[in-house]
């Protein structure tokens, strides 16, 4: 019998240990088409994402301590309705330069905005899972940033699926 003589039998064992992801969380959000997300969105021209975000964020103040705050939730959904009603303001009266201006900053704040909702909710979710980066429940900032409400909706199904198989 042959011995490892560069073994330590007094050494403590070593091994990669990685924090399991808890997909059974992800189950307080409904299994909707990515696809249709995007084609809801394409048709509402942009109102439905919007309603999916808060939504979702309606969902996760219901079911986590982590709440997003509800004041929050409504300057978001104030700053929506102002740019998209301010969208019509040169169409109504070309010449008012300085309403075209303060609703363009509106328009501008409101995308803002959006884009930290959009961000709460990712890390919500990805706290609530357990996801860390280069898991495959981790929901990344780039593509979050870039596809936002249809790659989220991507990434509750995908942790569905897994949670299923």
């Amino acid at each position: 019998m042959s011995e490892d003589t560069n073994v330590n039998p007094y050494e403590a064992p070593q091994s990669e240990v990685e924090k399991a992801s808890n997909t059974s969380a992800i189950n307080i959000f409904p299994r909707f088409s990515a696809w249709g997300v995007f084609g809801l969105s394409l048709i509402t021209l942009g109102i439905y994402a919007f309603y999916w975000m808060v939504s979702r964020a309606g969902i996760l103040n219901k079911n986590t301590d982590d709440k997003i705050s509800q004041g929050f939730i409504t300057t978001a959904i104030i700053l929506y309705i102002a740019a998209f009603f301010g969208s019509f303001v040169d169409v109504i009266d070309p010449n008012a330069a300085g309403l075209i201006m303060a609703m363009s900053i509106v328009s501008l704040v409101s995308a803002i905005w959006n884009i930290v909702l959009i961000f709460k909710i990712r890390n919500r979710i990805n706290a609530m899972t357990n996801s860390e980066p280069g898991s495959a429940t981790w929901m990344g900032g780039i593509l979050t940033f870039l596809f936002a409400a249809i790659y989220v909706q991507y990434k509750i199904n995908e942790m569905i699926d897994m949670q299923e198989s």
